[in-house]
C-alpha cells in the first residue's frame, strides 16, 4: 500500500472520531437543554396551577361573603317592611330594592343581586292534607274548616285545570287526593289517592313521606306529579313558580299572587279580570287600599261571589323566598333560602345553601 495513502486513511479515521465526539457532545448539551426546557415548563405550569387556586379560593371567599351579606340585607329589609306597615305588597322594602345600589356594595371585580319573592301569594302544597276527605268532622276540623280548605281544592283545581300545565282534567283530583295523602300523617288513603301500598309496588319500592313536604323536588316522588307538569315543557308551564311548601293554613295574599293563581280565584275569572286584578295593585293610589282584601270588590267586571267560592284571604305574608347571586370574573356564588317572619317580629333562617 502506498504509504501516502495510508497516512491520509488514519488522518481521515482519527478525524471522524473527533468529529463524533463534537457530535456526541453536541447532542447531550441539546438533550441537557430539552430536560432542563421541560422541567422549567412543568415547574411554571405548576406555579400557575396553583396561582390559579390560590385566586379561585380567593375569589371564592369574597363571593360567599357577599352572598351572606346579601342574606342580611335581606333579612334588613323585612325587618324595616315590619315598621312601614302591617300588610305585604309589592310597594314594600322587601321588593322594591335598590338593584344598582346593591350591586355597588360588591365593589369593583364582582356584583351582587338580592331577590326576595312573596310565598304567601303561591298555592300551599302542604295545605291539602286537610282537603279531600269528604264529610266535616272526618278529619277533626269543625264544619267552617272543612269548608275553607274545601275551597282551598276548589282553588287547586281551577288552577291546574286552567289549560297552562301539562295535566288533564281527569288526572287534577287523583292528583290532589295522592298529594293530601302524601302530606298527611295517616295511611288512610283517600278515594282517588295513594299510599304505601302503590308506593311499595314501585321499582324500587318507597314508602310515602305522611309529613309535610318541605323541598319541591319531593313533589316528583307523588304519584301523578311529572317533571312536566312541576317543570314544564314545549308546550305547558310549570306549576313550580306558583304555589309553595310553606305554610298549611290555606291563606292567599291576592297584593302578591301571580297572575295564574288570581285567574283560579273564581269559576268566572277572565284573562281581563286578572289584568284587572293586577292593575288595580300596582297603582300607587291604591296602595292603602291593599291592607284589607276587600279591595277585590273595588275592582270592576269582577265575578260576583254569590257562592262563596273565594278563598280565605291574608294580607299579611309570613314566608318569604330569597336568592342572593354573587358573581365575579371566573364563577359565581347563589345562596337561596326560606325565611319565616313570626308574629312577634323575629325572623326565623328554615334553610339556606349555597351552590
Amino acid at each position: 500500500m502506498d504509504p501516502s495513502l495510508f497516512r491520509r486513511f488514519v488522518q481521515f479515521v482519527q478525524q471522524s472520531q473527533r468529529e463524533n465526539n463534537r457530535g456526541m457532545a453536541l447532542v447531550l448539551t441539546l438533550a441537557c437543554i430539552s430536560f432542563l426546557v421541560a422541567l422549567t415548563l412543568q415547574l411554571m405550569g405548576r406555579v400557575d396551577r396553583q396561582w390559579d387556586s390560590a385566586v379561585a379560593a380567593q375569589e371564592e371567599l369574597r363571593l360567599d361573603a357577599l352572598v351572606q351579606g346579601g342574606l342580611q340585607v335581606a333579612r334588613a329589609a323585612l325587618l324595616l317592611d315590619r315598621y312601614t306597615n302591617d300588610f305585604d305588597s309589592f310597594f314594600d322594602p322587601w321588593n322594591t330594592l335598590d338593584a344598582g345600589k346593591i350591586k355597588a356594595l360588591a365593589g369593583d371585580g364582582a356584583s351582587l343581586s338580592v331577590v326576595i319573592a312573596d310565598l304567601g301569594g303561591r298555592l300551599q302544597v302542604n295545605a291539602l292534607a286537610q282537603t279531600g276527605r269528604g264529610a266535616a268532622g272526618t278529619s277533626g276540623l269543625s264544619p267552617q274548616e272543612a269548608k275553607v280548605f274545601e275551597r282551598y281544592r276548589g282553588l287547586w283545581r281551577r288552577f291546574l285545570g286552567s289549560g297552562r300545565f301539562a295535566v288533564s282534567p281527569e288526572e287534577i283530583d287523583p292528583l290532589l287526593d295522592a298529594l293530601a295523602d302524601w302530606v298527611d300523617r295517616d295511611q288512610n288513603e283517600r278515594p282517588l289517592g295513594a299510599e304505601d301500598g302503590y308506593y311499595q309496588a314501585q321499582d324500587p319500592p318507597y314508602s310515602p313521606a305522611n309529613a309535610p313536604i318541605r323541598f319541591e323536588e319531593e313533589l316528583l316522588l307523588v304519584r301523578g306529579m311529572t317533571r312536566a307538569l312541576l317543570y314544564g315543557d314545549a308546550e305547558h308551564e310549570g306549576i313550580l313558580p306558583y304555589i309553595t311548601v310553606a305554610g298549611t293554613d290555606a291563606r292567599l295574599n291576592p297584593n302578591t299572587a301571580p297572575l295564574p293563581v288570581l285567574l283560579a280565584l273564581l269559576p268566572e275569572m277572565s284573562e281581563e279580570n286578572g289584568r284587572d286584578l293586577q292593575a288595580f295593585r300596582s297603582n300607587r293610589e291604591n296602595r292603602a287600599a291593599l291592607a284589607s282584601p276587600d279591595w277585590l270588590h273595588q275592582v270592576r267586571g269582577l265575578p260576583a261571589d254569590l257562592r262563596g267560592d273565594l278563598p280565605s284571604f291574608s294580607v299579611k305574608s309570613r314566608y318569604f323566598a330569597v336568592q342572593v347571586a354573587a358573581r365575579g370574573d371566573r364563577m359565581q356564588r347563589v345562596g337561596t333560602g326560606l325565611i319565616e317572619r313570626r308574629d312577634t317580629g323575629e325572623q326565623g333562617l328554615l334553610w339556606w345553601r349555597i351552590d
